[in-house]
């Protein structure tokens, strides 16, 4: 079993340990960080999704390390990837051109510029990445996380530190050291809060997303055998308020603005000009190959995001 001493440790590696990892490294700290999988970056990387849905992002709202994140991406396209010369100029590339955010692309390029960033503290010792490493306990001293054990694909590592910060994607050092907390939403008894509900709803969380990349390629039949219980989930009319506009598998939905039934459209070969939620090629479209020189791209390329309905 290895052991590791640092100042802060970050046990997780998405987009939120990123930052924490980063502003402690810039304040001198020597800092440990671990992640499940083998891409750091979360949300813009392994999760394929684009980041900060926020309108006006660009104009403010942000911090100067999220901003330096942000043209770091533009920078990589520009410096590493046949643009044209439209595109190169745009102070605002939107590499994918997608409606939900300003800066939809494809998550190897997130995860080149947050290496990029963590390289120069790697090289110099002052950052320890351990990727592919997972927590499995906690020794706790009175209130104080003295230590954390990770469990990695060849190996065990405890890791100590002065500062623990719990960045995974579901609080597993919550219960591992035996801290308090609470899932959901608390009740108006419970906190005061005039706008919380009567009474607590402690599986009122996000829901689950599974995110994957598709392109378009006419020449090919990707069609799989039919799963099991296929008729039953195409069938099925969620029981929610507002409605889903229809059955889970259609194209039916309700406008997320105007609540509004809809019919959502998916074209590939002609997407509608117009950017907008109906149209989900190019909702999350993180390469529009319109961006690039002819022939850099056979297809467009989206990272669509399946959302299980909340428990």
């Amino acid at each position: 079993m290895k052991e590791i001493r640092c100042d802060v440790a970050v046990i997780g590696g998405g987009l939120g340990g990123c930052a924490a990892a980063w502003a402690a490294l810039r304040s001198g700290q020597r800092v440990v960080m671990s992640e499940e999988f083998a891409w750091i970056g979360g949300q813009m990387t392994s999760q394929a999704v684009p980041p900060d849905e926020h309108p006006w992002i660009e104009q403010f709202g942000c911090t100067a390390s999220y901003r330096h994140l942000r043209e770091q991406v533009r920078s990589t396209y520009r410096r590493a990837y046949p643009l044209t010369r439209e595109a190169r100029a745009n102070v605002r590339l939107n590499p994918g051109n997608g409606f939900v955010s300003a800066l939809c692309h494809e998550p190897r390029v997130s995860l080149a510029v947050l290496e990029e960033i963590f390289r120069p503290y790697e090289s110099g010792g002052q950052l320890r990445i351990l990727r592919q490493h997972v927590p499995t306990s906690a020794r706790v001293e009175g209130d104080k996380i003295a230590s954390v054990m990770l469990q990695g694909p060849h190996d065990q590592v405890e890791v100590s530190a002065d500062y623990f910060i719990d960045a995974t994607e579901l609080g597993d050092l919550l219960p591992l050291s035996g801290t308090e907390y609470v899932t959901g939403a608390e009740s108006q008894t419970e906190t005061n809060e005039p706008h919380a509900p009567s009474l607590a709803q402690p599986h009122n969380m996000q829901a689950i997303s599974w995110c994957f990349v598709i392109d378009y390629q006419p020449d090919r039949d990707n069609t799989i055998e039919k799963p099991k219980n296929y008729e039953y989930w195409r069938d099925l009319v969620p029981a929610l308020q507002p409605g889903w506009g229809g059955p889970l598998l259609s194209w039916q939905a309700t406008h997320p603005i105007t609540l509004e039934p809809v019919v959502r459209t998916f074209d590939p070969v002609h997407p509608k000009p117009e950017r907008g939620p109906m149209d989900l090629w190019t909702f999350r479209r993180i390469a529009d190959r319109r961006n690039f020189v002819e022939g850099a791209y056979e297809s467009d390329k989206i990272g669509r995001a399946s959302c299980r309905e909340r428990v």
